[in-house]
């Protein structure tokens, strides 16, 4: 049941044009953090939930959008993560997806 669940709930998200700005609303902050951000800070920085931030990082991850970067501490769990940031974008670059 849960894996139906995500599923209509995310073709809902890609039907409503929200998945399209959740990852551009994402890849916009990463741009600011070039050492990276955890999942748990970008739900911080956004509002975002932890299951939607995790959808579209792994997204844009496929599509080479953000890379992972070296291991650190959460600044929220304070538990051991991989951060994720930009590739190759700088403040003020724009960024879309399709």
């Amino acid at each position: 049941m849960n894996r139906e669940t995500s599923k209509l709930a995310y073709n809902e998200l890609k039907y409503t044009g929200q998945h399209k700005n959740q990852k551009d609303t994402i890849a916009d902050i990463l741009i600011y953090y070039p050492n990276g951000l955890s999942l748990r800070e970008i739900c911080e920085k956004t509002g975002f939930d932890i299951n939607a931030v995790s959808g579209r990082v792994n997204d844009l991850k496929k599509i080479g959008i953000i890379d992972e970067m070296p291991k650190r501490r959460c600044s929220i769990t304070n538990r051991t993560i991989i951060p994720v940031t930009v590739t190759n974008s700088q403040p003020g670059d724009q960024l879309t997806f399709i």
